[in-house]
C-alpha cells in the first residue's frame, strides 16, 4: 500500500503519498515531513534512503484516534511510532507549527496594514547613531518645494555647522521657491536650562555656567546661522526663512516637507552605557509618514497652533526677541 519515496523524488501514484503530498496536506515544508519521518512522528518504513510513506501514516497525524497501539520499551523503535493521545509531541507539535505561523502571518498582515492606512512610509533607525535616517531626511529636504516645517529643541543639524545645514544654505543660494518655519525652544528658558541640567549635570542649575556651558553655547551659534540666512532670504525673491522661540517644550521632533513627514519623540531617558552625555533626542526610532496622512494634519495642526502664539501660556519669541537676549546682531 506504500510506495518507495527518495530524497529527490516528489511524484506518487493513486495508492500512495508522495513526500510533497504529505507536505501540502500537512501544510509544512518536504523538509519538515523528512524531519519527521526521521524522528518517527510520521509512522514509515524506511529502506535505504527510501520511505514507504501510507495514507493511514499521514491519517494518524490528523485523526490521532486511528494510530496504532502506542510502542512500550521493549519493542521501541523510532520508525515504528505512531503518534496517540498519549503522545503530546506528536499532533500538538504540527497543529502548533501550523497555528503559529498562521499567528505570525496575520500578525505581519495586521501590522502592514494598520501602517499603510496610517500612511506609515518607513521607520528608521535612531538618527544620532543610524547615518540612513539622516541621509533619508537628506534627500526628502533636497526635493522638497513650497514649505517645509521644522520643529525641535535647538535643530542644531539645520542651523550649525554641519549636518542639513549646507542644503538650507543651497536653497537659498539657488533662490529655490521654499519656505523654511522652524519652531525651537527659547534658549534662555527654563526649558533649555532643564535639558542642559539633564545633558550636562546639575551644576548648569547656576545662570553663569548654564550661558558658558556647550549647549548655551551651539544655541549662540545656530542663531549666528539662522540671523544670516534671514538676511539672505530677504535679497531673495521665492526662498524664505522664519524662525520663532517659545518657552514650551516640544513632544517630539518634526521635518514637515510636502511629501514626508518626520516625526521623533523626545524624551529625558538614555541607554545605562551611555557615556556621551545625550539623553534628549536622535536615540529612539523615527517614524516617516505621508504628509497627506491624518497623523502628519494634526502634527501642522499642532505647529500652527504653537507658531501663532494663541495660547497665553506658551509664550512665543521673535528672532529679534531672542537676538537681544543673546547679544547676537541681526
Amino acid at each position: 500500500m506504500g510506495i518507495t519515496q527518495t530524497n529527490s523524488e516528489h511524484a506518487g501514484t493513486d495508492m500512495s503519498l508522495s513526500v510533497r503530498d504529505v507536505a501540502v496536506r500537512l501544510n509544512v515544508s518536504e523538509k519538515t515531513v523528512y524531519k519527521w519521518l526521521k524522528t518517527g512522528l510520521i509512522p514509515a518504513s524506511r529502506i535505504g534512503k527510501s520511505w514507504m510513506i501510507t495514507e493511514e501514516s499521514v491519517q494518524s497525524l490528523i485523526e490521532p484516534t486511528l494510530s496504532t497501539p502506542a510502542v512500550t520499551s521493549a519493542n521501541y523503535s523510532p520508525t515504528a511510532i505512531a503518534p496517540t493521545r498519549a503522545d503530546s509531541s506528536a499532533v500538538p507539535a504540527a497543529n502548533n507549527a501550523q497555528g503559529q505561523d498562521a499567528e505570525y502571518l496575520t500578525r505581519f498582515t495586521n501590522v502592514l496594514t494598520g501602517a499603510v492606512s496610517q500612511g506609515v512610509q518607513a521607520v528608521l533607525g535612531p538618527r544620532a547613531s543610524d547615518p540612513a535616517t539622516s541621509a533619508t531626511i537628506a534627500s526628502a529636504l533636497g526635493n522638497a518645494s513650497d514649505e517645509v516645517l521644522l520643529q525641535g529643541i535647538g535643530l542644531r543639524e539645520f542651523f550649525g555647522d554641519r549636518g542639513h545645514t549646507a542644503i538650507l544654505k543651497q536653497m537659498a543660494a539657488e533662490d529655490r521657491a521654499v519656505q523654511i518655519r522652524a519652531i525651537l525652544v527659547n534658549p534662555v528658558s527654563e526649558f533649555a536650562r532643564a535639558r542642559a541640567v539633564a545633558e550636562d549635570g546639575a551644576q548648569f542649575e547656576d545662570e553663569d555656567r548654564f550661558k558658558a556651558g556647550p549647549l548655551y553655547n551651539d544655541s549662540w551659534r545656530s542663531l549666528n546661522v539662522i540671523a544670516a540666512m534671514k538676511k539672505d532670504a530677504e535679497s531673495r525673491s521665492h526662498f524664505g526663512i522664519d524662525v520663532r522661540f517659545v518657552d514650551h517644550w516640544p513632544s517630539v521632533y518634526l521635518v514637515m516637507t510636502p511629501e514626508s513627514t518626520f516625526v521623533e519623540t523626545y524624551q529625558f531617558g538614555k541607554p545605562d552605557a551611555a557615556v556621551d552625555g545625550s539623553s534628549i533626542d536622535g536615540l529612539v526610532p523615527m517614524f516617516q509618514f505621508q504628509s497627506n496622512s491624518s497623523y502628519a494634519t494634526i502634527l501642522r495642526q499642532h505647529f500652527d497652533y504653537i507658531w501663532s502664539g494663541a495660547n497665553p501660556h506658551v509664550k512665543t519669541h521673535s528672532l529679534a526677541d531672542i537676538a537681544a537676549a543673546m547679544q547676537v546682531d541681526v
